[in-house]
């Protein structure tokens, strides 16, 4: 106590007043990149309402239920598939018409074609994760098949599981269209493959977006990702967006993307 009085007595009793702004700058907003823009449009957009803002908070909560399921979808799927036919070659107490239609259904789930026996170019996830799990169950039996499904997802399903044998079986490859409606495989490395695979599971599929700045008249400025995604957006569809975006924002919104040749280009919404 008496080094605090002596310390009291110490103080500049002056009176003059020591402003703590003089040289500070304002904070950006946001001070960093932020990827979540619903959660930065629900808490920064201006004018809306407390009731419009607790419902962007909650559709942004129900995205968080349904990412698991998305990057599940080729284990989960196959899985199903799985029991199916395992349950399917031991329903033979089931009426023949029930038992066909059941095969039938089963059947046109996991086939790898499209239309008239024609070879799919598109990945079937039925299909690869329904051969995947019949193969694991095959070399390790159901009990490790169960393990795996209680700690796995897609991401490491694909890069563990999927054998040089398994993607010889799928046929999986990447390709490129040529004219005259002619096809060409280019790569068939299996790590190459596995990432191509998966490349359409990070970010729910969609372009990795940030928040980039806003502006002090209200203009909010978004920015694709460059360092992690290079590839551009469908400028018709991102025009779109933004007149969504710009609805709830109420205020000009902008995109800094690339363009078909990769220069930066920066789109706003449709006129």
């Amino acid at each position: 106590d008496s080094q605090f009085m002596e310390r009291f007595r110490q103080l500049d009793d002056s009176g003059e007043s020591v402003s703590l702004t003089d040289n500070l700058e304002p904070m950006p907003v946001p001070p960093h990149r932020e990827y979540d823009l619903l959660w930065f449009i629900a808490h920064y957009a201006p004018g809306l309402a407390e009731w419009e803002r607790d419902i962007l908070l909650a559709v942004r909560s129900e995205s968080f239920y349904f990412y698991p399921v998305f990057s599940t979808q080729i284990m989960n799927e196959g899985w199903a598939c799985l029991w199916h036919s395992t349950l399917l070659r031991e329903a033979n107490w089931l009426p023949n018409n029930l038992y066909l239609d059941a095969i039938k259904v089963h059947s046109d789930v996991v086939r790898p074609y499209a239309g008239q026996q024609q070879l799919s170019l598109r990945l079937n996830p039925y299909h690869i994760g329904f051969v995947m799990w019949n193969d694991i169950v095959k070399r390790e039996g159901f009990d490790y098949a169960r393990e795996l499904m209680q700690v796995e997802d897609d991401f490491s399903f694909i890069r563990n599981h999927l054998t040089e044998e398994l993607a010889e079986e799928l046929e999986l490859f990447q390709y490129i269209e040529q004219s005259g409606n002619e096809i060409k495989v280019v790569e068939r490395d299996l790590n190459h493959v596995k990432e191509l695979i998966l490349a359409p599971k990070f970010q729910f599929g969609a372009p990795h977006i940030y928040v980039k700045a806003m502006h002090s008249d209200g203009t909010l400025v978004l920015q694709q990702d460059f360092e992690t995604d290079g590839r551009g957006i469908d400028l018709a569809r991102g025009k779109k967006v933004l007149e969504y975006i710009g609805r709830i924002w109420r205020r000009p919104v902008k995109i800094l993307t690339v363009d078909e040749h990769g220069e930066e280009l920066m789109l706003s919404p449709a006129a």
